[in-house]
């Protein structure tokens, strides 16, 4: 893709990174969802005490709806919409939010820490950070075309 492509429909490196990320964490959402439902962690359902759970079924499926679908959407107007690259940040933004979110209400509710929170929360911030670095990169054209 050239540097004049690239100033027309958006996308930046930053785009493909923001996909990459939102791919692997549907993917992961979907893996962990299942091995909720399907109990392949063995969890100890003391975790759910908190919640009107007694099983891992419905908080595999609150994991896939709440994380996987909004990640999958998050990556679809930068791939099918490159000249509107704004609706893309913002889905970016809305998605690395969303992260944050679900581990603050998982700790909240939860009150248990697994290994697996601050990656996660991590991953949240990369999304967030990663599309202001992007809207940031199209406020500059003139300085990315003359590289």
């Amino acid at each position: 893709m050239s540097a004049s492509t690239s100033a027309v429909s958006g996308r930046r490196w930053q785009t493909w990174v923001l996909v990459v990320i939102e791919a692997l964490v549907v993917y992961q959402a979907i893996s962990g969802g299942i091995g909720l439902i399907t109990d392949t962690w063995n969890l100890p359902t003391e975790w759910l005490a908190r919640t009107p759970f007694d099983s891992w079924v419905g908080p595999g499926w609150i994991l896939i709806g709440l994380v996987a679908v909004p990640q999958l959407l998050a990556a679809m107007p930068k791939l099918f919409l490159p000249r509107r690259p704004k609706l893309g940040i913002l889905a970016g933004v809305l998605a690395g939010l969303n992260l944050l979110i679900w581990i603050g209400l998982q700790l909240g509710v939860l009150q248990v820490y697994f290994f697996l929170q601050p990656v996660i929360a991590g991953i949240g911030v990369a999304e967030v950070g990663l599309a202001l670095w992007w809207r940031a990169s199209l406020r500059r054209p003139a300085e990315v075309s003359s590289r």
